[in-house]
Formats: structure tokens, C-alpha cells, sequence
């Protein structure tokens, strides 16, 4: 039971740090793919709708790929934290 309790909270946060990371980096790369696409109404802005046909508002940026930044960030922190939280209670498992 006490292997369990610590060794479960550095997996867990390793494994919440890479969906994390995974997610954000999907994000990132489906807004490249739409970059210069914009919908023009009836839609989250941002999103291809029915107004991308010429003069429905179809101008300007589109979506951002620096929105999923946060996610890829906090990702590689719980990564990090997580690998480092395992790295110390292995040493605590050897030394005890």
C-alpha cells in the first residue's frame, strides 16, 4: 500500500502532464492547418461555417496556434514535476 501512495502521484501527474501536453499540441496544430480561414457568421469565430464564401466576412487571421500554449506549458510542467516526484520517491523506496 505504501508503494502505491508514492509511486501513484508522480504517474499520475506524468500521465496528466503528457494528455495535457498531447492536447495542446493538437489544438496547435489544427489551428495552423486553418490559418487564413475564418467563418463569417453562425459560428464560434475562428471555426470554417457557411460564411467563407466571398463577402461574407471571410477577412482576416483565423484562428490563433499561440492559444494552446498554455496547455502545452502546463503539460511539460506536470511532466516535469511528476518525473522529478518519481525520481525522488525512488531514491526515498532505496534509502528507506
Amino acid at each position: 500500500m505504501d508503494v502505491a501512495l508514492r509511486f501513484g502521484l508522480p504517474v499520475l501527474l506524468i500521465l496528466l502532464g503528457a494528455a495535457l501536453y498531447l492536447w495542446g499540441r493538437r489544438e496547435r496544430a489544427e489551428a495552423l492547418s486553418q490559418m487564413g480561414s475564418k467563418g463569417g457568421f453562425g459560428g464560434p469565430p475562428g471555426t470554417l461555417d457557411i460564411g467563407t464564401e466571398v463577402g461574407f466576412g471571410v477577412e482576416g487571421p483565423g484562428p490563433d496556434p499561440a492559444a494552446a500554449r498554455p496547455k502545452i506549458l502546463g503539460g511539460l510542467v506536470l511532466l516535469a514535476v511528476g518525473a522529478l516526484l518519481l525520481l525522488i520517491m525512488a531514491v526515498w523506496q532505496l534509502l528507506d
